[in-house]
Formats: structure tokens, C-alpha cells, sequence
């Protein structure tokens, strides 16, 4: 998952809301600066966008699962009043959008009360923010490989988070809705996490297990591998192996 902390100072983000000012709340005017912000990638997700591939992505009615778009964080089903507020919109692919997300929006403690216009700013989301919310704070990465020779990168919720913290039940629901983790288990016995999204956290496995293998060995193995494959350094996941946020599980 990628931090987005940096959005509203970039430079180029007030010609994004002027041109979305201007064009009556047409909000894919910030769709550019987003993907500016995370280097073309889902922040969920972390799907690279220009990998998209548009005949094996498709979901059953036709849509392209892996197109960027951009995402009330707090839907307009319950909260029209944000609909035109600018810092009320976060890019996702169409999978992590459409598919997971959808209009779901639970809140600490589990309610389907939605506060008003006047006192929402105080409620407590149970679904990170990458825009608010550091990842960092929340995850930790999981590198699974199960006796069946499957293999998927999840997140967890951090370990030093206590189960009763309002910061572990919001790690705990956003793994969860948008199907980052207990893929495994999941695989054969319900449609929680469709096929397209172990498929993702099986090529991320690929893409940065040797990186998390050298950092269990030290730091300057881990920058020998990194060096390799540059590429990597603009994903969040990254991070998390640096700062040995991470473990490695081999059900043989």
C-alpha cells in the first residue's frame, strides 16, 4: 500500500482543483496528479497501471478491472454533501473501486448510523486513507508460500497493534474489504478474493521476495538487490521491507 501523504503539496495539485473547479465537479481531473503521487500504481492494490492488460482483465460484465479511477473514500451514497469535496477523493484501480469496495464505508465503533454534514469530520473510518493515513502504521507484509506451492504477498496488521486498538480493527477491515489478505484460505472456499487478486499478490511474491531474503541478511544485501531492479523503489512495499516489516511463511 502506497502513502499519498504528500498530494495536497504537490506542486501541480492546484491546477488540478482549478480545472476541477471549473468543470463543474468532474472529478477525474485529478486522476493525473494522483498517479503522479503513486507512480502510476494503485495505492491499494499497488497494481502498475501500464501493465493493464485489457483481454485477461476483464470481469464478467465486460469491465476493465485494472483502469485507474477515481474513488469517493466516503461514498456519495451517504455523504452527497462531499460529493464536489476535493479532499474526499482517492485514485484506485476499477478492481479495488467496483469490485471490493464499492459503497462500503464502515465506521468505529460498527454502526449504520452516517453522522451529518455538521459532525461527520469525527468519525472513526474503518478503511485507511493512504492520503491520511501512513500504511506503515497499520500493515506489516506476509510473504506466504503454502504447501500447495501457492504463493501471495498479504498484509497483516501490524504487530505491535493491539486486537482491541481502534488502529488494529481498522488494519483488520481494510485487509479484509479489499481482499490483501487470508487469500489462501479464502481460494477455494468462498468468492471473497476473486482469482485476479491472488493472481496480483502472487506476482508482487514474485516481484520481492529475493529483495526480503537479502534484508533478512542485512541492509547492504538488501540495496545490492534493490540496484538490480530499480524499478522496485517506487512501490510502497518497499518500505515495509526496509524497516523489516515482514515475515516469511513456508507451509510445506
Amino acid at each position: 500500500m502506497i502513502s499519498m501523504s504528500s498530494l495536497y503539496e504537490h506542486i501541480d495539485y492546484p491546477k488540478a482543483l482549478e480545472a476541477f473547479n471549473a468543470s463543474n465537479c468532474k472529478w477525474n481531473k485529478f486522476k493525473d496528479i494522483h498517479m503522479k503521487i503513486t507512480k502510476n500504481k494503485c495505492p491499494i492494490c499497488e497494481y502498475l497501471f501500464n501493465q493493464c492488460d485489457e483481454i485477461s482483465r476483464l470481469d464478467k460484465h465486460g469491465n476493465n478491472l485494472c483502469i485507474p479511477t477515481i474513488d469517493h473514500y466516503r461514498p456519495e451514497d451517504y455523504y452527497y454533501f462531499l460529493k464536489c469535496n476535493h479532499k474526499n477523493y482517492i485514485l484506485m484501480c476499477f478492481e479495488c473501486n467496483s469490485s471490493y469496495k464499492k459503497s462500503k464505508f464502515p465506521l468505529y465503533p460498527t454502526s449504520d448510523i452516517r453522522w451529518t454534514k455538521e459532525n461527520f469530520i469525527e468519525e472513526k473510518p474503518l478503511i485507511i486513507n493512504p492520503i491520511l493515513d501512513n500504511p506503515l502504521k497499520f500493515f506489516d507484509l506476509v510473504f506466504r508460500l503454502s504447501s500447495r506451492n501457492k504463493k501471495v504477498l498479504e498484509l497483516k496488521p501490524k504487530v505491535s497493534l493491539l486486537e482491541t486498538d481502534y488502529l488494529y480493527l481498522k488494519a483488520v477491515e481494510t485487509i479484509k474489504l479489499f481482499g490483501l489478505g487470508g487469500c489462501e484460505e479464502s481460494r477455494h472456499e468462498t468468492e471473497s478474493i476473486d482469482n485476479y487478486r491472488v493472481e496480483l499478490l502472487g506476482n508482487h511474491f514474485d516481484r520481492f521476495y529475493a529483495l526480503a531474503k537479502a534484508r533478512q541478511i542485512g541492509m547492504d544485501e538488501f540495496l545490492v538487490v534493490l540496484r538490480e531492479n530499480p524499478e522496485n523503489r517506487e512501490y510502497g512495499f518497499i518500505k515495509f521491507i526496509a524497516r523489516e516489516q515482514f515475515e516469511i511463511i513456508t507451509n510445506r
